[in-house]
């Protein structure tokens, strides 16, 4: 079996202390499960964690990588953030293996768009949709999905959720809430937010950019399931004015992409993506 690849990053996001705060990211692990108790309620749900498990590699293997994160992270004794698509979509089989894997393990969840997924591709993914799944989703995870905060060593740990592509209105008030804090801010969300560079490097092998706030002169050029999608609203980009204008958030942290990518935005603040956990990947943060 393969071996988990650790990629290791330093970052001075002003926490003062003399020793390093340390974090595990990791991201889009895409397990696929369903179990007996899936296959009685919906036998098709069988075939497709089959057939979305081995469009990841296979659930060996993808497990495997997972479970290394988990191990590395319990070993080190150093929290793991997950931003998202932790399994491939809802069912009894990927719940249960959550709630096991993650009973021990001092984590840190922002949701992804297939943490909200009842069969890939057979639903428009709207707003509605997500919040009649966000039901189901939430009794497994100890982070409110919308919106959630924890400190650790001087640092704001914030996670929302941004895995439709957008913010809201409410999203902004809370963040604005946490920097009155006055701790440094880590941003973590599923979907990166927009910059030129991020949306060639994806849009070189893909129909979309996959990021939050891609320009009307990106997202105009998507096909039409895609711009509807990706399509920005005005919470959203007031959130990202508001998100590249505070001082008190010094990384942003994010998945979805599957590669690994560390851009400044256009205020210099490091955003950061790491390559899918299926994949293999997973990244240390030493932050000072």
């Amino acid at each position: 079996m393969n071996t988990l690849q650790i990629i290791k990053t330093e970052l001075n996001l002003g926490l003062g202390g003399s020793a390093p705060l340390r974090l595990l990211h990791v991201t889009d692990s895409h397990i696929c499960r369903a179990d007996n108790v899936d296959a009685a309620q919906n036998p098709e749900i069988v075939e497709h964690a089959l057939s979305r498990g081995n469009a990841f590699g296979g659930e060996e293997q993808t497990e495997s990588y997972y479970m290394q994160a988990l191990a590395y992270a319990k070993h080190e004794q150093i929290p793991l953030v997950h931003t998202g698509d932790l399994y491939d979509f809802l069912s009894h089989g990927n719940f249960a293996y959550m709630d096991e894997t993650l009973r021990d393990t001092d984590y840190i969840y922002a949701a992804g768009n297939h943490d909200f997924c009842h069969f890939v591709g057979r639903a428009i993914e709207d707003y509605p949709y997500k919040w009649e799944n966000l039901k189901k989703v939430q009794p497994h995870v100890k982070q409110n999905l919308y919106f959630d905060s924890r400190i650790i060593g001087g640092l704001n740990i914030v996670t929302l959720d941004d895995g439709y592509y957008l913010f809201s209105k409410g999203q902004e008030e809370m963040l604005r809430a946490e920097a009155a804090k006055g701790y440094p801010i880590l941003l973590c969300m599923h979907v990166p937010l927009y910059t030129p560079r991020l949306a060639e490097t994806v849009l070189a092998h893909n129909p979309c950019a996959y990021v939050t706030g891609a320009p009307r002169d990106i997202y105009t050029k998507y096909p039409n399931d895609r711009r509807l999608q990706q399509n920005p609203d005005r919470a959203t980009l007031e959130m990202i004015d508001y998100i590249l204008s505070e001082p008190q958030i010094r990384c942003v942290l994010a998945g979805h992409v599957h590669l690994n990518f560390e851009e400044p935005l256009a205020n210099g603040v490091m955003q950061i993506c790491t390559h899918a956990g299926y994949a293999g990947y997973a990244r240390e943060l030493i932050l000072y």
